[in-house]
Formats: structure tokens, sequence, C-alpha cells
């Protein structure tokens, strides 16, 4: 079960970790074919030459973007930024300091991207205004992705995990608390991170850009087009209309 978590999860990296254990979030939770899948849906529906990614992390889906588009990446996690110069040092004038809810350039992208379920991390409605204002401000082309409403259901019944990585014992939780998707792992060192996800309805969010001019095409899990009743994660291209 926590290979199929890995590409929900993956985003922990960028927002919780210690020099530490640094090592060991990516042996849990980085997932190269989950990226690879990214990738491949980005790449169908991608347009233009200029790609902005918000919430890079370390790099390894702004490097396959790199290969085909004119790229650059923001993270929050100026660690996450380092770490990705040092797997993609290729990437160091590629990456940036920013919020994905604030960024601001003075340049416009053909398309801006924000997957990773990165947007659950927002914790209001204001902060959802704010990507939406942020975003729309630097392209008319917008690719998301965000958990599946299944996820609560889902998670009704706690999941959890107890394993070893690199000789560090790990217990991994994953509890529902109303809306929210409370993330626990206890490296049982006592050293341990939490992290709370906010799974929105999709409509609260593509109701936003409608209003903006903007057109939905709307998929669960990359293939299937519109929201299934089931599935982990929503996937959005948001198209400006006549731009």
């Amino acid at each position: 079960f926590l290979q199929q978590m890995k590409d929900h999860t993956m985003i922990l990296i960028n927002y919780t970790r210690s020099l530490s254990v640094n090592n060991v979030y990516d042996l849990l939770f980085s997932d190269l074919e989950g990226t690879k899948l990214y990738d491949k849906f980005l790449k169908k529906h991608i347009q233009g030459q200029s790609v902005l990614e918000f919430a890079s992390g370390t790099g390894d889906l702004l490097n396959l973007l790199d290969q085909k588009y004119d790229v650059l990446g923001v993270d929050i996690d100026e660690e996450m930024l380092d770490k990705a110069i040092l797997k993609y040092p290729h990437l160091k004038s590629k990456m940036v300091l920013g919020d994905f809810m604030h960024f601001e350039d003075t340049k416009r992208y053909d398309t801006c991207v924000c997957v990773g379920d990165s947007l659950n991390y927002m914790t209001t409605f204001e902060d959802m205004d704010a990507f939406v204002k942020t975003s729309s401000a630097l392209s008319d082309h917008i690719i998301v992705d965000f958990h599946h409403p299944y996820r609560l259901e889902e998670f009704d019944i706690p999941y959890y995990e107890e394993g070893t990585v690199e000789d560090l014992d790990y217990a991994y939780q994953i509890e529902k608390d109303e809306d929210r998707l409370v993330h626990t792992i206890n490296f049982l060192d006592g050293h341990f991170e939490q992290v709370i996800q906010w799974v929105f309805m999709p409509e609260t969010l593509i109701e936003r850009f409608e209003n903006k001019g903007y057109q939905a095409y709307v998929f669960t899990d990359f293939d299937n087009e519109g929201i299934l009743k089931e599935g982990e994660k929503i996937m959005v291209v948001f198209s400006k209309v006549n731009s």
C-alpha cells in the first residue's frame, strides 16, 4: 500500500524535513515511475514552449520537462532546491525560491503546472483564491491535480504501516479528520513529522477559474475523462477561453 501512496504523499518531502532524515524521506516517498506518469500526462496537455512548475521539489519532474521545454521551477523550501541542484546541476539557473500562492514574475508562461497534490497543502478558501489569482496572472493555460474526494472515504479506517529504511525504523499513519488527511511519520528515534492535507471539493476550484474565463477539462487518475465516483486524484487542465 505504501507504494500506492508514494505519488500522493511525495509532497511531504517539500513541507516536512530535517537534515538528519532528508535522505530517508526520499527513499520512502520518491517515485520515479509516478513522475513518469505525470510527465506523460503533462506532455499531452502542455501548450507552448515556456513552462512554470510550482512546487518543483527535488526536480525529478522538472528535469524531464526540461528535455522538451523552457522551464522554471518554483519551490517554497530552500533545502529542496539545494537538493534538486545537487541531483540536476544543469537546472541551477532554472529553479527559484517562491510560494505558489504569492509568486510574481515579469513574464507570462505558456503553461503553468502545479501537480503532486501540492494544492492539498492549501488550508483555506483564501489560500485557494490566492493561488487562482497568482497562477492566472502568470498563464492562460494551467494544469493542476489534487486529491479525489473519495480519499476521505478511503481513510475512514486509518492506514498504518511500520518498516525500516537505512537502519532507521519508522511508523507511518494516515487518518481522516473531517475534510483533512493527517499524515504522521514517527521515526522511532524521538523524531516525528505530521502533515495535514485539505481535501476540497473539485467544484470549488473549478468554479473560481471559470469565473476568470477559463474552461476546465477534468480527468480522474490521468486517463479517465470527468470525475469518477471513486479515484485517487483529480487532474484539471484550465485553458483561457479566446486566449
